[in-house]
């Protein structure tokens, strides 16, 4: 099944917390994405991420962006500079290029940083 490609701007406005809006892994998105709850990313996007909800780039996620968000959860690549408001978390595999500043960040072993923390 070939992948998709998009390239646009998209906001996502979603009031209850309790949906999931995913980025599928067959999915590749190149814009910026703004978003008020929780993103999911499975597949790859490049461009600039703004938010104040939370990010998860999922294992199969792959994400070359400035990422200015409220909470993220890396189980995947992210290639970029990273402003959490309240946390970041680096889960087994996760890997993130780029510089992270956060007042909460949550290593697990297996997980890599190459770049500077400012906590």
């Amino acid at each position: 099944m070939p992948k998709l490609y998009y390239e646009y701007t998209l906001s996502l406005l979603m009031k209850d917390e309790s949906i999931d809006t995913i980025i599928s892994d067959d999915i590749t998105f190149r814009g910026t994405l703004s978003f008020n709850q929780t993103l999911k990313i499975k597949g790859q996007f490049k461009g600039t991420i703004t938010s104040h909800g939370k990010l998860i780039i999922d294992e199969t996620g792959d994400v070359e962006a400035d990422v200015e968000v409220g909470s993220l959860v890396v189980l995947g690549n992210l290639k970029g500079n990273v402003d959490a408001k309240e946390k970041v978390e680096l889960k087994k595999n996760g890997k993130v290029v780029g510089d992270i500043k956060t007042p909460g960040l949550e290593v697990e072993f297996g997980s890599k940083i190459i770049g500077n923390c400012i906590m």
